[in-house]
């Protein structure tokens, strides 16, 4: 636990791992303020009034597996710019763990979502507005009704600009008067008109698409991809729907005609009364700036939602963060083994590629080499690898799924499948499309081996997947379901990026095709 004093100041803070604790005499109590490491905002929060004699503000969750190393710490109002309390931390480092330093030095921050994200700048908001401009004429091309929506519209609304601290674009796609079966159906021929302009979409439901656009290349060209969020909203039996947050009474003539609003010095689409959708999302305080706002869903309304469009996109933020900051964990006695099972020539499938370090090892042994993944880092990581052919994969996207499937049967032969430390860290359903990629795909001759953590992890978190695991009892069952079989080839004790896991090794083999003799090795 470190100390946080200011000179001048009647009360100081304390930072443990539950977060900063604040006296009850604090000048920061009640005050809306960036929390910044090193000189680099890392989040805002407002620091509520004490029911005691201290106040806890806790770190943001996607923090807590980084509080490690030392340097400088600052609350500073973010209205007036005075730093209210200032000093250092210091905790011991980790092995394999990014620290607070490190990641105020890579200029990362904690988003309204929660998430680590690159830090908004004047250059990125440039770049938002040019593909805002974009996506709007593309849509407008092709028929559709788009309007600025969520925070996009908040900013053009209450500051005619981006709001300081947003990275990404939000725009509506209204379908009027339609089914909830009828937006799905409309969110494919969406995407698919899209990408036929060139545009590379991510799917995260059947009601929100994201076009994303590359950072630019060249020499001395930094900064991050930008994103377009696209939100299908309509009415259904006169109650309004905007996955994934916003569901209630508001008239269609409170949305069309659209009308114009002015962002950054643009004119750009809006709904025919933007107060009145603000109120709707954001709650009747929505004039008032808030740094620490949060989504709160209701959860009957999320239920609906997920239940209507499904949840495609789940986690890849931490997988592709996992990657960037380089704590991919590889278990390269996986690919010893696959090796060992196929011949110089033959083709494997890596799902679940991560970096591409395996597929690489794969391939450099001679073995034809596709590196599957729904994370894009590990697509421009894997394709970087000498001989290894990548491809973004969504397993969770079962129309996806049905589609390479297609694909692989029509190119035909004999392919292997590797899962290195992939199963465990799927939902169920996720699961599921994946068990139903083998059985279409696996042949007599083929090989599908999986390993993965099969007893909790020490430090087990909600949301770090990479900390989940499977018992073999579930995946026997899971996977017979799907006709598939399971045969253990080995049990070991493995390093990874959430510490030591028991770790099973199968074989996976579809119940039409017989299982090769195999003898279970010892831990």
């Amino acid at each position: 636990m470190t100390v946080f004093r200011r000179a001048g100041l009647r009360s100081g803070l304390r930072a443990g791992k539950r977060g900063l604790r604040v006296g009850f005499d604090s000048p920061a109590l009640g005050r809306t303020v960036d929390v910044e490491i090193d000189g680099h905002r890392m989040w805002s929060t407002r620091v509520p009034e004490p029911e005691g004699r201290t106040v806890v503000v806790p770190w943001p969750n996607v923090l807590s597996t980084h509080l490690v190393g030392e340097g400088e710490i600052v609350l500073r109002d973010q209205r007036s710019g005075i730093a209210l309390a200032e000093g250092r931390f210091a905790w011991p480092s980790a092995a394999h763990t990014i620290g607070l330093p490190e990641l105020a030095a890579s200029g990362q921050i904690v988003d309204k979502w929660g998430k680590l994200t690159d830090a908004p700048s004047d250059e990125l908001h440039r770049r938002l507005i040019a593909a805002m401009g974009a996506v709007l004429d593309d849509l407008r091309g092709l028929g559709y009704t788009a309007a600025i929506t969520g925070g996009t519209l908040l900013g053009a609304i209450r500051e005619g600009r981006i709001l300081a601290h947003d990275d990404d674009i939000d725009l509506l796609v209204y379908l009027g008067e339609v089914s909830p079966p009828d937006v799905s159906i409309a969110s494919y021929a969406l995407e698919r008109r899209i990408r036929e302009l060139g545009h590379d979409v991510i799917r995260h439901s059947d009601a929100h698409l994201q076009v994303m656009f590359e950072a630019p290349a060249g020499p001395g060209v930094h900064g991050p991809d930008v994103h377009v969020d696209l939100f299908l909203g309509f009415h259904d039996r006169g109650i309004y729907s905007q996955p994934i947050a916003v569901r209630g009474l508001f008239d269609p003539e409170l949305l069309l005609p659209l009308t114009d609003v002015s962002l950054e010095g643009n004119t750009v689409p809006s709904v025919a009364d933007g107060d009145a959708w603000l109120a709707l999302c954001y709650g009747p305080d929505w004039r008032t700036p808030d740094p620490g706002f949060r989504f709160r869903t209701p959860a009957a309304t999320r239920r609906r939602f997920e239940n209507w469009f499904g949840v495609y996109d789940l986690n890849r933020d931490f997988w592709e963060r996992h990657i960037r900051l380089g704590r991919s964990r590889h278990w390269r006695r996986d690919a010893a083994r696959m090796l060992a099972a196929t011949a110089p020539g033959e083709r494997v499938i890596d799902l679940g590629c991560g970096d591409g370090e395996l597929a690489a090892v794969l391939a450099e042994a001679g073995r034809e080499v596709l590196a599957v993944d729904f994370a894009r880092a590990a697509i421009a990581a894997a394709s970087a690898r000498p001989g290894v052919t990548a491809l973004r994969l969504n397993l969770a996207d079962r129309r996806a799924v049905l589609d390479f499937i297609a694909d692989e049967l029509g190119r035909g032969g004999v392919r292997h499948f590797l899962l290195s430390d992939v199963l465990a860290s799927l939902t169920r359903e996720t699961r599921a499309n994946t068990f139903l990629l083998l059985r279409a795909l696996l042949g007599h001759d083929s090989t599908a081996l999986a390993s993965f953590a099969v007893d909790p992890s020490f430090v087990y978190e909600h949301h770090r997947p990479d900390t989940w695991h499977l018992p073999l009892a579930w995946l026997r069952e899971e996977a017979s379901r799907e006709g598939l079989s399971i045969e253990l080839v080995a049990r070991s004790l493995r390093s990874s990026s959430s510490g030591p896991r028991s770790v099973a090794t199968v074989r996976i083999y579809s119940t039409k095709a017989p299982a090769s003799p195999a003898r279970e090795e010892t831990w």
